[in-house]
């Protein structure tokens, strides 16, 4: 089994120059599935809900997917780090330091948002891409390749 990806949703829509808004939360969600897809990855996408959450976290699974809104109270960051205490594998998306810091003490892999973005959108579906909008993708993210 593929070593799974937990990404720092929020954090990731912000690389890729984006608002933190319903439709924008559903071409990261969109572009994700077919990433892991190719990779037979799964990967848990997590979101910030602490200020009008729920009292419950919830989640919606999207094929190799799995999205999660943290409840009421709960940054996304708290979120991450403790899934990764609780998986012994896994890489990080994020480009929080501190969340950075928190999942390597926990023997994660971990790769900025900004890198993981560039490699994403190179392969995600032409609408509403970055180079669509006329923003420059860097070329610095060679090896993920194999991710």
């Amino acid at each position: 089994m593929a070593v799974p990806m937990i990404v720092d949703g929020y954090n990731l829509l912000y690389a890729r120059g984006d608002a933190p808004a319903p439709a924008s939360r559903a071409r990261l969600v969109r572009d994700l599935v077919a990433w892991a897809q190719a990779r037979s990855r799964p990967v848990v996408l997590v979101f910030d809900a602490w200020a009008g959450g729920t009292r419950e976290a919830r989640t919606e699974v999207h094929g190799p997917v799995t999205v999660w809104f943290t409840r009421a109270g709960e940054r996304a960051d708290a979120f991450i780090v403790r899934w990764v205490g609780e998986h012994r594998e896994a890489v990080v998306v994020t480009s929080d330091r501190a969340v950075q810091q928190g999942a390597r003490r926990r023997g994660a892999a971990v790769l900025d948002a900004e890198s993981f973005t560039t490699r994403l959108e190179a392969e995600a579906p032409p609408s509403g891409t970055r180079a669509q909008r006329g923003r420059a993708c860097g070329p610095h993210t060679a090896w993920l390749r194999g991710l």
